[in-house]
């Protein structure tokens, strides 16, 4: 079965990169969006598998944006892993959590992201 992902990151090369290399698999379609203000709307609409969100977005933040998705009844079992650059695998212990949320380090390996998308989408 494909997985929908909702992938929210401002990079556009980033998002663009990681779109064709997930949907190469073959086991995944995913959905851009580069606006914070728009991403829980979105979210709403598509009822992704998976989001996948960068931490630092102008406007309104991953942690901010990921908070009122758990508070949305139509969002809130969806499962949110972030994606960032200003903590590393490392500075986590391999714990690879962020105030209880997974996230994946950039630069994203496309081989780890499958797994970690694998592992929360069972």
């Amino acid at each position: 079965m494909i997985k929908r992902i909702l992938l929210i990151d401002d990079e556009k090369d980033f998002c663009f990169f990681t779109k064709s290399n997930l949907e190469a698999t073959g086991n995944f379609t995913v959905t851009i969006c580069f606006d914070s203000s728009e991403a829980v709307d979105l979210a709403k609409k598509l009822k992704p598998d998976l989001i996948l969100l960068d931490v630092l977005m102008p406007g309104i933040s991953g942690p901010d944006i990921a908070a009122s998705l758990k508070d949305d009844p139509d969002t809130k079992n969806t499962p949110v892993v972030f994606l960032t650059a200003i903590i590393t695998d490392k500075e986590t212990k391999g714990g690879n959590v962020i105030s209880g949320w997974p996230f994946v380090a950039k630069p994203v390996k496309i081989n780890e992201l499958i797994e970690v998308i694998k592992k929360y989408t069972k």
